[in-house]
Formats: structure tokens, C-alpha cells, sequence
């Protein structure tokens, strides 16, 4: 007898859309058929889409240090709520994750609290990379650097990324890498601070596109060069996708994600929401939008992360009164993929090509596949009810943020996720005013990262 039957679902697999029943035995998808089948558990998906559940390659949940933002406990809520399954959460947390100590008090801090999976990032410094080879055995899921200044990491110069390419290389992992030219933002922000200018339109003249394409074409290149498996985060831009895919398209290890933040929002939405929408790279001219859902369609763009970013409230409007006093980040998981998969079928994109850049794809990229990213036999049943058919309107309120805020606050979504489950057991249920959380803190599991033989 199976666990769990799922009835009339439209189940959207690796490479079609099936009427079948689904069924699950021990956490694993286990049986698809027409037939019905006797299972302890039976839920009716009356007809709606069943999807893989989310893998979501760049979260910060901000746990430990920081967590007044967001922590691994609400931000994974906020995640299966939305239809997200599995978590990697960055190391740009207090302290930063970048030795043995740092990473297992994050390993406690998220087994305690989680309700998703979760893998973790450590971070690649200017003085780390000889330690690599002692860090391996954690499991990290990668490693992350930034080419342009933060406040939380280090950023690395192009020799000491190379260095670290080449040691991460050598251990068999891969780097995820923030790309933007460093001097290029610091000269463009110390002239137009020395003009006096503060608002919206000067934060996104001080980060312009070029400042990020460039930055990723040097990323590609020092990653050639030390033979690295290279992921590019939450590219802008379209001339970014196309560096990527033409290194791809030369026998290269490399993928770029974009994220949802930039399908739906431009520079004409930061200077109406203000501080809320501020977030580095920024937002871009109206019309970049279309070229990166186009970028989607042809393949450019491997996948989409949300790049959850919280920040409280007053860090935010710290900035009311000048862009360089906020920083930069967005709240977005809970509603990243019903948005994502209304408007790409409203673009005549298929569910399968949804499902395979909010899942598939970066379960394939970060060495995950086939335990996550795809309803397929043996894979964790980790999936979602999605109703195409129900509208919805963006609500804070109504979120398992820490920081009730969102930049998309009051925006239109296209269908509506109903129940969440991770490895078999139903964690979101969409019942009541906000939905319910249907397991305890601690649920989640931690999900090692794969190294190269």
C-alpha cells in the first residue's frame, strides 16, 4: 500500500504534462498511473497542475546574527508557502560562513527551525582558499564570492578569484559568483554623490548594466582558465545570459540564474516604491523584462533563484531620504514562483520549460538531481498543488515574512498554490486567511552538496 495518492493531477514531468495519479511510498515518488490505487492518504488535485517543488539556488535567511530581517525558520515558511521546497542559503550571516565553527552553528541553527531542505553556502575570501581542502567535508553546497564591495563579505580582487577558482577546482566543488565591476561603481557613485545627487535614478546610474556585464564576462574567462564549474547570481541583464551561453555553448561549466525581481520589476517601479525596491544589481530600464523572459525561452538563462534579501523595516527606510544610506535587498520568496508561473504561461511558456528553471535546472546545476528538482521516480516527493485559475493579489500581511514589506505589494498573481509537500508530508496547506504551516520547525532536512570524482 502506498503513503500518499495524489487523484486527477496534471502532473508536469521532465518532458510532458500527464493526467495520472500519483502515489509516494517512504518520502519518494513511488507510482504514476491512471489506475487507483490503494494508499493511506488521498488527495483529489481535482484536474490542477501538480509541479516539482521549487529549488531555490540564493536565499538569505540571515541565520545567525542577523535574524531580526529573517531567519531559517520564517523564511523557509515563507518558501514552501510559495511553492519552494529546497533552499540555498548564503554565508553573508554574523559570523560569515567561511570556516568549520561558522558553517555547523548555521547547520544547528537551520535543523532546529527549518521546514524545507536546505543546503549551505561557505564563502569564498581574499585569505581562504588554502583551507578549502579541510572544509570538503561539511558538504558545502558551493562556495560564493563577490567581485564588488558589501557590507557582510569580503570581496575578492581577479587574482584572489582565480586563486580560489583553482582551490575550489582542485576540491571538486563549484563558485557561485556576484558580478559587478567594483571600480567602475565606486567611481560612478563618488561623482554622482559630489553632484548631489540621492534618489532612485542615481543609485541605477551608479550600477549600470555595463558594470555587471563586464564584471560576468571577466568571471567567465578567469573560470576557463582555472576550469571551474562556475554559476553567475541574479544576472540583470541580457548581454550577461548571452556571455554565459556562449561559454556554455563552448563546452564550458558555466550557468547564470536570473531572478524574479527582474521579470517583473524596472527603474519606473524603484522610484515610485522607493527604499523597498532597492537591490543590488539594480532594477533595470523598462523593457529589460521581456528580454530576459525572451533570454528564458531560448535557453540563455539556466534558472531562476529568488535572492530573498530581508532587511527590517527601519534599515530600509533609513533610506528615504538618500539611496546611500539603504541597503540593498528584497523580500520576494512566498510569491516569486506563482508569479513566475502565471506570467510565463501567459507568455505561452510551457509548465515543463517553468518547471525546469525553478527546478530542474538548478537541482541539475548544483549536483542535487535527481533526489530533487523533478517528479520522477525515486526523486524526494517534494511538489505542489497549483490552481492556474485563481487570482490573487499580493499581501504582506499575509505572509510568513519577519518584516511584513515586499516591492510587490499589491501585484496581480495568476494562480494560486494550494498544498506544499517536502519528501511525502504535506508542509503548507492553503486554508484560512494566511495559509498554515502544517509541520514543526525542525522538519527540514540538510542536503549535502555533490563533489566531482
Amino acid at each position: 500500500m502506498f503513503d500518499l495518492a495524489i487523484k486527477r493531477a496534471r502532473v508536469v514531468g521532465e518532458a510532458s504534462v500527464d493526467y495520472a495519479n500519483i502515489y509516494v511510498k517512504d518520502g519518494v515518488f513511488a507510482g504514476f498511473s491512471t489506475e487507483v490505487l490503494a494508499a493511506r492518504e488521498t488527495v483529489d488535485a481535482d484536474g490542477r497542475y501538480v509541479f516539482p517543488g521549487g529549488v531555490d539556488p540564493h536565499v538569505h535567511f540571515n541565520d545567525p546574527g542577523l535574524t531580526d530581517g529573517e531567519d531559517f525558520q520564517t523564511g523557509t515558511m515563507a518558501a514552501v508557502a510559495g511553492g519552494i521546497t529546497t533552499v540555498f542559503e548564503m554565508p553573508l550571516t554574523v559570523p560569515l560562513t567561511a570556516d568549520k565553527p561558522s558553517f555547523m552553528l548555521k547547520r544547528r541553527e537551520a535543523e532546529k527551525k527549518a521546514v524545507a531542505d536546505f543546503g549551505i553556502y561557505l564563502a569564498l575570501t581574499p585569505d581562504n582558499s588554502a583551507s578549502l581542502p579541510s572544509l570538503m567535508d561539511l558538504q558545502p553546497i558551493g562556495f560564493k564570492a563577490f567581485m564588488s564591495y558589501s557590507p557582510e563579505i569580503p570581496m575578492v580582487k581577479d587574482g584572489e578569484l582565480l586563486e580560489g577558482m583553482r582551490a575550489i577546482k582542485a576540491v571538486g566543488s563549484r563558485i557561485a559568483v556576484h558580478c559587478e565591476n567594483n571600480d567602475l561603481i565606486a567611481f560612478l557613485t563618488a561623482k554622482l554623490q559630489s553632484q548631489g545627487r540621492d534618489g532612485p535614478r542615481a543609485y541605477m546610474d551608479s550600477r549600470p548594466d555595463y558594470s555587471e556585464w563586464e564584471a560576468i564576462q571577466r568571471a567567465v574567462t578567469l573560470a576557463k582558465i582555472a576550469g571551474v564549474q562556475l554559476h553567475i547570481v541574479h544576472s540583470s541583464t541580457p548581454e550577461g545570459a548571452r556571455i554565459v551561453a556562449r561559454a556554455r555553448g563552448e563546452g564550458h561549466p558555466v550557468s547564470v540564474e536570473t531572478a524574479q525581481h527582474f521579470l517583473f520589476l524596472d527603474e519606473t517601479d524603484f522610484e515610485r516604491i522607493g527604499p523597498m525596491a532597492q537591490c543590488n544589481p539594480p532594477l533595470r530600464a523598462a523593457g529589460n523584462a521581456d528580454l530576459l523572459w525572451e533570454a528564458i525561452k531560448t535557453r540563455q538563462i539556466d534558472c531562476v533563484g529568488t535572492d530573498h534579501a530581508p532587511y527590517t523595516f527601519e534599515e530600509k527606510l533609513a533610506g528615504n531620504g538618500s539611496v546611500w544610506k539603504t541597503p540593498a535587498g528584497i523580500n520576494n520568496i512566498q510569491s516569486a514562483i506563482p508569479l513566475l508561473i502565471g506570467e510565463g504561461l501567459a507568455r505561452n511558456i510551457s509548465p515543463v520549460r517553468l518547471a525546469e528553471i525553478y527546478a530542474t535546472a538548478p537541482a541539475r546545476i548544483f549536483g542535487i538531481y535527481p533526489r530533487k528538482g523533478a517528479i520522477t521516480i525515486g526523486a524526494d516527493a517534494d511538489m505542489f498543488i497549483f490552481d492556474p485559475d485563481e487570482h490573487w493579489t499580493v499581501d504582506p500581511a499575509r505572509t510568513f515574512y519577519k518584516q511584513k514589506w515586499t516591492p510587490f505589494e499589491g501585484k496581480p498573481v495568476r494562480g494560486r498554490i494550494k498544498k506544499t509537500w517536502v519528501r511525502g508530508t504535506v508542509v503548507y496547506d492553503d486554508a484560512g486567511e494566511q495559509g498554515t504551516i502544517t509541520v514543526d520547525p525542525g522538519f527540514g532536512r540538510f542536503v549535502p552538496g555533490f563533489v566531482w570524482a
